[in-house]
């Protein structure tokens, strides 16, 4: 492990103006990362994923994807009370491609920091994080990268056993927080269907050194759904759908009458279908669609608004396998990915997202190739996406380029470079919006005059691997022409006897470069016990490259490190977060104060005859600490949760 060490100071400080976009293959306490993640078509063509299994969800305790994800390297989020999204390595919004079972999740979290990304966690099986050339299969959206919650409904896997049932229970001394959640899998010779549904429902959160909880943000959470699927082995079919319904506040001023509600509703129905070829060029072609129906009325009862937001989404993927074509090339994926758009408002906010129509055509191609011991993976996309509303129409084109090497110089460790030009066409809110939007208290101005971002992307980085022992850095420079930023500008805007700060999308040219450094060393054995140190570092910048000022909403970089002892049914860590301050600041933000988190959790396996299952029991900010996020949009009144506790039962049949 010394020559590993030694050879990743050395790949640190060559490259410490160099490098972005490599997929992290990270190993910290609650992650188990694969390198072998198929995130679309069996084509393994990514630079490694982070994968985040369910029984790591289950410790976290979290309502929100953004929160669960929090603590990773490379990864944050934004946050308004119960709303959040997640970044990755600076980049939010539209920049972050959000999935359900690799196809689209329709909501309008891109557009704003009161909305959440729905999904309950209690259905999740896992969540993978993919960067790099596959990101290129799901648009100009995967810009920075993709969120994908992997839950799948249609069994394109052939099941192992033929029926499961699996039963979750859950309650969190934050807010009485009650959850349950039940998954059923049920195969009779090529049919499968499966169904899920759960349930959540809490109060206000508590806060840290006080009995006072934080106002205005209970949420509930109902999802349901199924799915019908014919696989034989070679070829299968299925449909599948789903719906969600939830309720959540969001802070506003002192007392009810503040306050914001949000009730997002969506319907979902898709389908997918892969069918083996007999053919000397083509093994396997693939079929995807979604059509979604999303809404939410969004009610400020303290001016008695009602407000209603709405996103249906229709979308088509087709790829074909391909195998190998000459001596150098192992593999290959081709596609064309249509989607359509219908986003908008209703009500006081109308003019704040104006009805749009948004139309994209894209044709990509991914290649894996192997040059001695070299392996390299190429990704192209070229797509057409128009904008239109009832006054204005926009057309661009958007072109991507991603690339990794990888080559294993010394014994257990991997080293890889990547390079990756990608482009993004604006979103209608940056492009058109012109209103108040009540939630978060902004008047927001879209620009119609608005290029495309352009993104050059490197990175450099190793892995050693060895049994339990792992340790990764990475080190990246990410260059964005015509950066698009939505900013304040220091003038507000009277709506109602209110002012709202004015809000405008302009453009320049940005820089985000960081470090992750992320590991695990398994220093003693016990009987059948395994006592490891897990630990993880992330350091950002981002800033305008014309005034080397801050860019704002740039998260605060962290450091976690813990013990975990690891057994066969027996699994606890006691993990210390710290969240160093923010003190290089965007325009108009204030200084946030770093913080510390000490965690403690445990997991027990049992069985009894046909029965098996888990316990999981949680300690959060054992300490209870008071800490905030500086991309919480209302930092000042908003704090993270205090001291609580977790307990989950989940039993499997």
């Amino acid at each position: 492990m010394k020559n590993s060490l030694k050879f990743l100071t050395i790949i640190f400080f060559v490259n410490q103006a160099s490098a972005e976009n490599l997929e992290t293959i990270f190993s910290a306490p609650d992650v188990f990362v694969t390198s072998k993640i198929k995130p679309s078509s069996n084509f393994d063509g990514d630079r490694g994923n982070i994968l985040f299994e369910n029984d790591q969800l289950e410790k976290k305790g979290q309502y929100s994807i953004g929160g669960i994800l929090n603590d990773l390297p490379g990864l944050s989020s934004t946050s308004l009370g119960n709303a959040s999204r997640p970044l990755i390595r600076g980049m939010s919004n539209s920049r972050v491609r959000i999935l359900q079972n690799n196809s689209s999740l329709s909501d309008v979290s891109e557009f704003a920091a009161d909305h959440i990304v729905g999904y309950d966690p209690l259905l999740i099986d896992k969540i993978e994080i993919i960067k790099g050339p596959a990101t290129l299969l799901y648009g100009n959206n995967a810009f920075a990268g993709v969120v994908n919650i992997i839950n799948p409904l249609i069994a394109v896997d052939t099941p192992i056993i033929d029926q499961s049932v699996q039963a979750s229970f859950g309650y969190s001394t934050s807010g009485g927080e009650l959850k349950s959640a039940l998954k059923g899998t049920k195969s009779i010779d090529n049919y499968t269907v499966r169904g899920m549904g759960s349930f959540l429902s809490a109060s206000s959160y508590n806060l840290a050194n006080t009995s006072a909880n934080q106002g205005n943000s209970a949420k509930s959470n109902f999802t349901g759904g199924f799915g019908f699927t014919y696989n034989n082995g070679e070829n299968f079919f299925g449909i599948a759908a789903d719906k969600l319904e939830a309720e959540y506040s969001l802070p506003g001023g002192e007392g009810v009458e503040n306050r914001t509600t949000i009730n997002p509703t969506r319907n979902t129905f898709n389908f997918k279908a892969g069918i083996a070829l007999d053919s000397s060029l083509f093994e396997k072609v693939n079929l995807e669609g979604t059509v979604s129906e999303y809404s939410h009325a969004e009610r400020v009862l303290a001016d008695k608004h009602n407000i209603e937001f709405f996103n249906d989404s229709y979308e088509i993927k087709t790829s074909l396998n391909h195998k190998s074509l000459f001596s150098n090339n192992l593999e290959g994926l081709i596609g064309f990915h249509y989607q359509n758009l219908d986003q908008g408002a209703k009500g006081d906010e109308e003019v704040h997202l104006t009805k749009t129509k948004t139309n994209s055509f894209g044709l990509f191609v991914l290649e894996k190739f192997k040059y001695n011991t070299i392996e390299i993976d190429l990704g192209g996309r070229l797509e057409s996406v128009n904008l239109k509303n009832s006054s204005n129409e926009k057309g661009f084109f958007p072109v991507s380029f991603s690339s990794t090497a990888r080559k294993e110089f010394i014994e257990n460790n991997t080293s890889f470079i990547g390079f990756d030009f990608t482009q993004r066409a604006p979103n209608p809110v940056e492009l058109f919006a012109n209103g108040a939007h009540h939630a978060v208290e902004n008047f927001e101005n879209g620009e119609s005059t608005l290029t495309t971002e352009s993104s050059y992307n490197f990175s450099l980085g190793n892995i050693y691997k060895n049994d339990l022992d792992k340790l990764q850095v990475e080190t990246y420079l990410n260059y964005i022409d015509n950066f698009i930023a939505a900013d304040r500008d220091g003038t507000t805007v009277a709506v109602e006897g209110e002012d709202f700060n004015n809000v405008i999308h302009e453009q320049y040219n940005a820089m985000f470069t960081g470090l992750e450094v992320s590991g695990r060393y398994n220093f003693a054995s016990i009987n059948e016990f395994n006592i490891l140190t897990n630990f993880m570092f992330d350091f950002i910048k981002g800033y305008k490259t014309s005034t080397d000022k801050a860019i704002t909403r740039v998260p605060q970089s962290k450091v976690n490190a813990g013990l975990q002892l690891l057994g066969d049914s027996l699994d606890s860590n006691l993990t210390y977060n710290h969240y160093f301050s923010k003190g290089f600041l965007g325009p108009f933000q204030t200084r946030t104060g770093g913080h510390s988190r000490l965690d403690f959790d445990v997991t027990k396996d049992f069985s009894y005859s046909t029965i098996s299952g888990h316990l999981v029991f949680s300690a959060l900010n054992l300490l209870d600490v008071v800490g905030r996020s500086h991309l919480e949009s209302k930092k000042d009144t908003v704090q993270l949760p205090g001291r609580h506790f977790n307990f989950l039962l989940k039993v499997f049949y």
